[in-house]
């Protein structure tokens, strides 16, 4: 099995929501806050505009699952782990006990929710109608679907997934025979227009970095990556309440009529890019300190 990734074509994202409800209802979670558009313990991927008004581009918010994940050095428990095959950052529920001891007599303070350096942290609280965690305070987040393809099935996830082979390549065929590819998370699986695909992450980073597919922007880490073939896009924090607004103020500079007369003067797009670089660089730095 490679290590595999989430690409989401913010360009095809009309916001239907049909991912997140599939996550919701895959994940058994509790209609706590319906209609609130945060990440929180019963809703672990939004949709929401890069810019000010609610127009689009439409971005994904998540976990992103580091390569370096600083959540999983800090559980006292051992419950946040990184599959090495997969490449997916998941939580063990029947591990996971918030306010805890663990073996070691270290106290669980939820930790996890603060070293997150994507501001996509796992959120604690009562997040699952899956028994036997109903009533349970838990740590919860994306995990990729990990635990629900067949091969690595394990009961406690529930039935294993299908998959419609969303690749970058557009087929799939050439990765029917890896186990990966024999299913998708729920939020590729549901997407009606196909904005994610589901693929080994080197195939991805290859995708998007071939001029020849025409992207003008794109960013990302770990498992979770952005591209446009239209707009300037900046790799969100997983929470959508706790991002920063050099966002939408880079989009809205660089989507106005000014900026479309003048082409993007080479010292204000020097000046953009580098910021967006420098918040970048900041960002990866972060994810290796505990």
């Amino acid at each position: 099995m490679a290590v595999m990734a989430i690409l989401q074509d913010v360009d095809k994202c009309v916001r239907c929501n049909g991912c997140v409800i599939s996550c919701k209802r895959t994940w058994q979670m509790k209609a706590l806050n319906p209609g609130i558009h945060k990440t929180a313990p019963d809703q672990r991927v939004i949709i929401k505009s890069q810019k000010r008004v609610d127009m689009g581009p439409f971005m994904r918010y998540s976990c992103w699952h580091c390569e370096n994940p600083p959540c999983v050095k800090r559980c006292p428990f051992d419950a946040i782990r990184k599959d090495a095959a997969s490449g997916a950052v998941y939580i063990d529920p029947d591990l996971c006990t918030p306010n805890g001891y663990g073996p070691d007599g270290t106290k669980c303070i939820a930790q996890c929710q603060i070293d997150c350096g994507r501001g996509g942290y796992p959120k604690v609280g009562k997040g699952s109608d899956q028994a036997p965690w109903t009533d349970g305070i838990k740590a919860w987040k994306c995990t990729m679907c990990h635990g629900r393809a067949g091969a690595v099935l394990d009961a406690k996830y529930g039935n294993p997934l299908p998959s419609n082979y969303n690749t970058v390549l557009g087929t799939g065929v050439a990765f029917k025979s890896d186990v990966a590819q024999d299913h998708e998370p729920s939020c590729v699986y549901t997407c009606p227009a196909k904005a994610m695909r589901y693929d080994t992450r080197a195939n991805v980073i290859a995708h998007i970095q071939n001029s020849a597919n025409g992207y003008v922007s794109a960013q990302g880490d770990g498992s979770i990556f952005w591209a446009s073939k239209k707009s300037l896009v900046i790799a969100p924090k997983a929470d959508p309440f706790v991002e920063d607004h050099v966002t939408p103020l880079v989009s809205s500079v660089l989507s106005s009529p000014f900026a479309k007369a003048a082409l993007v003067p080479a010292a204000l797009g020097a000046g953009l890019f580098a910021l967006i670089a420098r918040r970048q660089q900041m960002t990866d730095d972060s994810m290796g300190e505990v």
